[in-house]
């Protein structure tokens, strides 16, 4: 795993909140990971992650580079293809469950 510190948080949130004990520590569902992400990160922390989010989007707007970098950088335990989803939508269902800055 080769991730930039510009990524940080989007790293955060694949190995740690989608990581391997993620049902045992946040719950079992992705509403249920994303709500107590939302409790626990300020909201500096909010906005941040979904500014690294677009920023990578924008980074690899090809689906397929999107794919293979997001593989390549970050968390092995998670990855959206083994759920039926592509990294793109996996992305996209995060932005859709962060509020947006007040």
């Amino acid at each position: 795993m080769t991730t930039s510190p510009r990524y940080n948080l989007l790293a955060d949130l694949t190995g740690i909140y989608f990581g391997q004990d993620a049902d045992i520590l946040f719950g079992e569902t992705a509403d249920a990971i994303m709500a107590s992400l939302r409790e626990t990160w300020t909201a500096d922390e909010v906005q941040a992650l979904r500014t690294q989010i677009v920023d990578f989007m924008n980074a690899h707007p090809d689906p397929e580079e999107l794919e293979r970098v997001f593989s390549r950088d970050f968390h092995r335990s998670y990855q959206p293809a083994e759920f039926g989803a592509t990294a793109g939508e996996f992305l996209r269902s995060v932005l859709l469950a962060l509020p947006l800055q007040a």
